[in-house]
This record gives C-alpha cells, sequence and structure tokens, in this order.
C-alpha cells in the first residue's frame, strides 16, 4: 500500500490549475477517512471512485446548518472545500457533490454534470429544474451513477441502465426511464417504489445551479430553509437529526429499515452535533423543523 505522500508525488496525479495554490487534495483524502492507498489509484478505476464515493458518505454529513445559524452557502470550490475539508462540516448536494466533482478532475476521471428534480418526501411534488445535482462517470465501457449529495440515496456508484435494480446496504434501488427523463427509485418496506429524483442526460455546468443554491436558502418551498437537519450515512444504517429530533435508521435485508427516534432539548443540540457528527458550529443554531409550501409546478 502506498502513503498519502507517495500518492501526491505521483505526476499523473498532482493538482493544477488555481486550485492547486489553494486546496488540497490529501487533506480531502485524510477528511473522508483514506490515509492509506492502494495502487488502483494511480489512475481512474471503478474500484477506486467506489472507495471514494463510499468513505465521502461515511465521512461528510449532508446537512442545512448554515441556513439556520446566518452563514450563506457560495457556489465556489474552494469555498466549498474550506468548509467541507478544513472546517470538517458538511453540506447539501450542490456543495458535496460540487467538491466531488473536482475531486473526481483531479483523479483523472472526466466526470459530467447532470440536473435532478428531487421528489420531496413531504409533498411528493418534484421540485424545480437544477433542483439537485448529480454526476456520471465512464468506465470499464458503462456509464456510472455518482451521488454523495443525497441523504437517503445510493452509496456506490450505480450503473446507469434502464431498468437496472440493485441491493446496496442502504436499500434496493432502480433506475426507471419514462421518454427521456431518468428516475432514481427506492424499494419500500412495502415492496412499493418510491421515486427519489428524475433527471435528463443533458450536459451542464457546475455554474449553472447559482440561482438554486440561493433558492434553496432563502425560498419556504426550500426542505433546506424548513428544517435543520444534518444526516451521516453509517456501516449499518443512517443517523438523522432534524429539528429537535434525532433519528437513528437501521438497514434491513431487502431495502427495509427500522427508526427509534430521540427527542432532544435545545441546548442539547451542539454537544450532540459534535459527538454524532463531527460539527462545531461557528454561530448559535436555530432550530426548525415545519411544513415547506409545495412546488406547484412538475
Amino acid at each position: 500500500m502506498s502513503g498519502l505522500s507517495d500518492y501526491s508525488s505521483q505526476p499523473s496525479l498532482r493538482l493544477s490549475g488555481r486550485a492547486s495554490l489553494e486546496m488540497d487534495l490529501n487533506l480531502y483524502l485524510q477528511r473522508i477517512g483514506i490515509t492509506e492507498l492502494t495502487p488502483c489509484f494511480s489512475t481512474p478505476s471503478l474500484s477506486a471512485l467506489r472507495e471514494i464515493h463510499r468513505c465521502h458518505l461515511f465521512s461528510v454529513p449532508f446537512e442545512s446548518l448554515s441556513i439556520h445559524i446566518g452563514e450563506k452557502i457560495i457556489l465556489d470550490t474552494l469555498w466549498i472545500y474550506q468548509k467541507i475539508v478544513l472546517r470538517k462540516r458538511g453540506g447539501f448536494c450542490f456543495e458535496n457533490n460540487g467538491l466531488f466533482l473536482w475531486v473526481l478532475q483531479e483523479l483523472g476521471y472526466q466526470p459530467q454534470v447532470l440536473s435532478a428534480k428531487v421528489r420531496n418526501s413531504f409533498t411528493c411534488v418534484f421540485g424545480p429544474p437544477f433542483d439537485h445535482m448529480i454526476l456520471t462517470v465512464e468506465l470499464e465501457g458503462r456509464r456510472w451513477l455518482c451521488d454523495v449529495g443525497f441523504g437517503d440515496g445510493i452509496r456506490d456508484p450505480f450503473p446507469l441502465e434502464a431498468g437496472w435494480e440493485e441491493e446496496q446496504d442502504s436499500g434496493v434501488f432502480r433506475l426507471r426511464v419514462e421518454a427521456e427523463e431518468w428516475y432514481l427509485e427506492r424499494k419500500e418496506d412495502n415492496d412499493q417504489w418510491r421515486s427519489l429524483y428524475k433527471f435528463t442526460l443533458e450536459e451542464r455546468r457546475f455554474e449553472d445551479f447559482r440561482e438554486m443554491c440561493d433558492y434553496h436558502q432563502t425560498s419556504p418551498r426550500s426542505l433546506f430553509v424548513c428544517k435543520s437537519l444534518c444526516s451521516l450515512q453509517l456501516p449499518g444504517g443512517r443517523l438523522t437529526y432534524i429539528g429537535r429530533k434525532l433519528i437513528s435508521t437501521e438497514y434491513t435485508k431487502g431495502g427495509g429499515s427500522v427508526k427509534t427516534n430521540e427527542e432532544l432539548r435545545e441546548e442539547e443540540i451542539p454537544d450532540m452535533l459534535r459527538e454524532k457528527f463531527g460539527i462545531v458550529l461557528s454561530k448559535k443554531l436555530v432550530p426548525k423543523d415545519e411544513m415547506l409550501a409545495p412546488y406547484d409546478k412538475d
């Protein structure tokens, strides 16, 4: 196995451009718990992609806490790197997948950015265009969906093939296609399929999500505005904080799950965030768990 010092010295994997002066790929890898690297990291491979994808999900929370401490989220790769890597925070999809986009580019992959519309689990309505950002990568003769910015989604890269169904340790997922729209769906406890989000294969740019990044910080239709939340994938489940509640989810075989809830006092929340999620906030958090206004267009 190679150490990080060996990894950074490999010419084909050195950082380049403006980011190389201000962002360190080794620090990102340490942030997600990769301190020893196997030879598969020297060139793009499916095994390396799977390891990075999974390690990111187990290390970086999916969270909206910035909105509830008065901190503006900026759609800028350097700002996101400083928040997630240096300040040990998490973020919502534009932050997590935005950083992952940079990581994949630096590792020699050629990721493409796609736009998705999330089906809100509270209103059951799909969001507006550019509601969610996802990535795809072509490897080993197949195209793979990557998403480290969705709280209840895939853990491993998912084959971008119509009708593909796969059980991962976080649930059973499939891709369904209608016309030109692809639906990522998750099997529920009652064996019914629930759409998580839908997307097209039209390539986008990271900058295209700037307006929706602002929207999700200000709109009463945004889940992130209406709920202070933080969620982290665990080996056998998921831990989620919302408002004044801590929810522990244990995954069971076949796509099922068992949940337990714990009520929190407001003064307990900062210690809980530090102990459970590794997050220390710079300002006072205002807990929030309100219903959101539905988006009236599909």
